[in-house]
């Protein structure tokens, strides 16, 4: 006898069966399950609470995607809890679902759909450079709790390193967002011309500042591995043969650290990356 497959209810995916009322797939039922259990507040990356939630996109948006789970039926209250009074945690979802995320104006003459529709893509990027972050070859040596204080502070960086030098040609996204200091910063960012090495130098230099650690102990490992990331750069950029390179990356680095929170998009973004980085 054949069995019939039935597909999650969140977001499409094969469905493991019947989890807090309704049928889904293992992994929204362990994102409803952690979600109710930490008392997790999410806001939408997208700023107005429609975000696509399915098998390919369901970690966009942390918020949306709850939003779905108690959308389709998902039981709060059928959630375990590990501790504190199991009302509480019902109630402070039900507040989020009376008081959604509200929109923001944009600078843009563009319509709100295909700015949140631009605004999407460009926090799957975010998502995307958040978790080459982390795997990072000396970043990932640091516990959960230092990388994530880290990453609050650099995580725009991070992006615009990233998203710089992306490799596909995200220009119309960044021009669909209308933030025309994001367009400066990414454009600025696009002049460094870094190759993949470089990259990963330059990561592990924003990822390493030992002003960032949480204890002194952490504070000579994260100076012992920037220490190693300049020497490593510096070897790299003597082997091309190209004596100004190791300069002009490092002031290249200091520019897009002085300016890391000079557009509007990383003023949305800032209040979604601790939501975003409980996801990873």
């Amino acid at each position: 006898m054949s069995s019939i497959i039935s597909a999650c209810s969140v977001c499409g995916d094969q469905s493991s069966g019947k989890h807090y009322g309704v049928s889904c797939c293992d992994g929204c039922s362990c994102f409803f399950k952690r979600s109710v259990r930490r008392g997790s507040s999410y806001a939408c990356i997208a700023l107005v609470g429609n975000c696509v939630v399915d098998k390919a996109r369901r970690n966009w948006c942390p918020s949306c995607r709850f939003q779905r789970c108690l959308a389709v039926g998902m039981n709060a209250a059928a959630v375990q809890e590990e501790r504190g009074p199991r009302n509480q945690q019902v109630t402070l979802y039900r507040g989020t679902r009376r008081h959604p995320p509200q929109p923001q104006p944009t600078a843009s003459g563009g319509t709100p759909h295909s700015q949140a529709l631009h605004f999407q893509i460009l926090a799957q990027i975010l998502v995307t450079c958040l978790r080459q972050a982390k795997a990072n070859e000396q970043f990932a040596l640091l516990d959960r709790c230092q990388q994530d204080a880290i990453l609050q502070v650099v995580w725009s960086e991070v992006f615009v390193l990233r998203a710089s030098h992306w490799s596909l040609d995200i220009s119309s996204m960044v021009e669909g967002c209308g933030d025309d200091q994001l367009k400066r910063l990414i454009f600025e960012a696009q002049q460094l011309r870094a190759d993949v090495l470089e990259l990963n130098f330059l990561e592990t230099l924003i990822l390493c500042r030992k002003e960032l650690a949480i204890n002194t102990e952490y504070a000579m490992i994260l100076g012992s591995h920037s220490n190693a990331a300049l020497v490593s750069l510096a070897r790299y950029t003597l082997q091309q043969s190209n004596y100004l390179r190791f300069g002009q990356l490092l002031l290249g680095l200091r520019q897009l650290c002085l300016r890391r929170f000079d557009c509007a998009l990383s003023c949305m973004f800032r209040t979604v990356v601790f939501d975003l980085l409980k996801t990873l």
